[in-house]
């Protein structure tokens, strides 16, 4: 049984693209894959349905993926003054059923989660704590875009004593061509100053609405080290 957890170091890392990406490319080599959204934020109506944006995306990367929500919610970031004010409820019990009903019915299980660690589960308790009982191996994503690198090394520097099962970071929205001396040596500057390992760079993609599914397959084949993701010789990415 393969299984990750991927998550933002802030929201608008790419969590979503990326998750689905490699989902699509697990179940295209063959692995029984599963999406998993604990919690989905951002949904959206339309015609009459509520539309969950995680697993949408999955569904259009590869329709034969599985997708699981436990609960699913409008606003896009969960906080304590959210859930005063409009009287919601979640309970993390619901979710560890649902996680464990789930583990072993896939060869591979991919959790998304809202946009960071410290996103709320409950009331009182966030991702990170789910995370320490069910130690699932994180991946996070970071987006040159909007996240600087004294940002991701302080963020994975916080997280690595807090008795977390961390893989790596994927790094997303890399610029192509730059003249950037930390964007061109992320892999090393990131390795030193953390200790983990950068797992993938996926460069900026001008047209991502438009982009296929199959291109952003190849994006996650020929990009990122899926073998290091899930910590696993896969033979159809080994050669002969």
């Amino acid at each position: 049984m393969l299984e990750i957890y991927v998550t933002g170091i802030k929201p608008q890392s790419g969590t979503t693209f990326i998750s689905a990406g490699i989902a699509a490319t697990m179940q295209g080599l063959g692995y029984s894959t599963a999406l998993y959204v604990p919690v989905q934020t951002g949904a959206t109506l339309k015609n009459g349905y509520i539309q969950a944006p995680d697993m949408m995306f999955a569904k259009f990367m590869d329709k034969n993926i599985t997708t699981y929500c436990s609960y699913l919610y409008k606003n896009k970031k969960l906080n304590p003054e959210v859930f005063a004010t409009e009287k919601l409820y979640m309970d993390k019990n619901i979710i560890f059923q649902d996680y464990m009903k789930i583990l072993n019915k896939y060869e591979c299980l991919i959790m998304t989660g809202q946009s960071d660690l410290t996103s709320l589960i409950e009331t009182n308790f966030n991702e990170e704590e789910m995370l320490r009982t069910i130690s699932t191996p994180i991946v996070f994503t970071a987006s040159l875009k909007n996240s600087t690198m004294d940002e991701i090394i302080k963020y994975l520097n916080i997280n690595c004593n807090k008795g977390l099962n961390i893989r790596g970071i994927i790094i997303n929205e890399c610029p192509a061509r730059s003249l950037d001396f930390d964007v061109n040596n992320i892999q090393r500057i990131i390795g030193e100053n953390t200790g983990f390992p950068v797992l993938g760079i996926i460069p900026r993609i001008k047209d991502l609405k438009n982009l296929k599914p199959e291109d952003w397959i190849e994006y996650i084949i020929c990009r990122t080290d899926l073998e290091a993701i899930f910590n696993v010789k896969i033979s159809k990415l080994s050669p002969v």
